[in-house]
């Protein structure tokens, strides 16, 4: 999204520099992106971003998760590169200074289990809260559309609690173990902004069609 040839550059440059991102999507993530128009505009967002918006993805996923849908309720900690001080802080204020240190530096701590790699995610006691729902569309193959509905927006979300049901999101470059050369596919579906600014009643929604991979053709 950030830097050289990042995309927020290129929307900048063909749409005004006073162009705010409200939310981002990961590098391989296509679909629906909303930005905000000047500062206040993206304060107003983020303040009921939480509460007002819903957010849907599909992702093909490796394997067919056992239950045809469900909710994923599992703490995250996020080891994000350029911030290692947050999962640190989350670290020390659950384990106390010494075993945070340890686990930081790699080693075993009793029965904790051991923090993500730097720019990754992982379900752990420490991580913050973080939930997903999830509804299988198709099964084909060995693979599965799913479509997703999460609530917060931690890093890897999606696609680490897809790999938490056993089923991540195939050739995902970092979480699934058996991913070849094919781009992943995770798709930000649609927004919807119930009550949105400036509107007592009413809805928007903005939506993104896809181009589904094999062996699922096109919605």
């Amino acid at each position: 999204m950030h830097g050289v040839g990042g995309l927020l550059g290129e929307i900048r440059a063909a749409l005004g520099p006073d162009l705010h991102l409200v939310h981002r999507l990961d590098r391989s993530t296509s679909g629906v992106l909303l930005l905000a128009r000047g500062r206040e505009a993206l304060v107003a967002a983020h303040a009921v971003w939480a509460r007002d918006v819903e957010k849907v993805y599909l992702a093909v996923t490796r394997g067919v998760p056992e239950a045809a849908e469900g909710v994923v309720a599992f703490p995250l900690l996020e080891h994000r590169s350029s911030k290692p001080e947050l999962m640190a802080r989350a670290l020390k204020t659950a384990y106390g200074p010494a075993r945070a240190g340890n686990l930081i530096a790699g080693k075993k701590v009793r029965a904790i289990p051991p923090v993500p790699q730097p720019g990754r995610t992982s379900v752990h006691p420490a991580g913050r809260p973080a939930s997903t729902a999830y509804r299988v569309l198709d099964a084909r193959k060995g693979f599965a559309l799913v479509e997703m509905r999460p609530s917060g927006g931690r890093m890897h979300q999606l696609r680490v609690h897809l790999l938490a049901l056993g089923t991540p999101i195939a050739n995902d470059p970092l979480y699934d173990e058996q991913a070849e050369s094919a781009p992943p596919f995770l798709h930000a579906l649609r927004l919807t902004w119930r009550k949105p600014l400036g509107c007592r009643k009413g809805v928007w929604t903005w939506e993104s069609k896809a181009c589904l991979p094999a062996p699922f053709g096109t919605i």
